[in-house]
């Protein structure tokens, strides 16, 4: 049976004795935990390696888009489309993030990531991305030679040498993921404080 899935867990070959044998096999969880443990360590697929990360400074910045899920945020009540664009330096873990308004594309990673670079007051060697497959998107094809050529320039311009993920790799961005959470759980703490995820309220505009 493990042969045919090895995604079976002990459980569900304990049960199942139990339904075809019963009163047979009594108190063997354990034993039968043990085994499929040493079964799939043995015959089992191949665990996926992984490398330790270790960033050297000034070397690498991360740039990602995130959303802030569970909230609604509207202006005069009506909601807001927006993502937050978000960037990290891999060494030193400071980060800058903005609020961009719409969808993910090459304008807002420009604007983020340039207006980022002047918050730190300085510019790492590489620029780390997922495969930017929204923002392709949002130009209008899977793979833009338009959006491909500027982002090549804005590179270029920096002296940065881009770099992405692998698609579908997600543990390759945890530089960026893992800090994702913890940003929007810090505005979802001040959105709660404040009572109100209407950005009139917030910035206590009167009509």
């Amino acid at each position: 049976m493990l042969r045919r899935d090895p995604r079976l867990k002990p459980m569900t070959l304990y049960e199942y004795l139990q339904d075809k044998y019963p009163g047979q096999y009594p108190q063997v969880l354990r034993t039968l935990q043990r085994r499929v443990r040493t079964w799939k360590a043995l015959h089992g697929p191949s665990p996926e390696v992984m490398f330790e990360l270790r960033h050297e400074p000034g070397v690498q910045g991360f740039s990602d888009f995130t959303e802030l899920k569970g909230i609604t945020i509207t202006i005069a009540g009506k909601p807001f489309e927006h993502l937050i664009y978000h960037y990290r330096l891999g060494y030193s873990g400071w980060r800058y993030a903005q609020i961009i308004q719409g969808g993910e594309s090459f304008v807002a990673l420009s604007e983020g990531l340039q207006n980022a670079f002047e918050a730190c007051g300085g510019v790492p060697k590489q620029h780390r991305t997922d495969s930017l497959s929204a923002a392709y998107r949002n130009m209008g094809g899977r793979r833009s030679k338009n959006l491909t050529r500027l982002y090549d320039e804005l590179c270029d311009h920096y002296r940065l040498e881009p770099t992405r993920n692998n698609k579908g790799i997600a543990h390759e961005n945890g530089s960026i993921e893992s800090p994702h959470g913890h940003l929007k759980n810090r505005i979802k703490q001040a959105i709660y404080l404040r009572g109100s995820a209407d950005l009139r309220a917030l910035l206590n505009i009167k009509p």
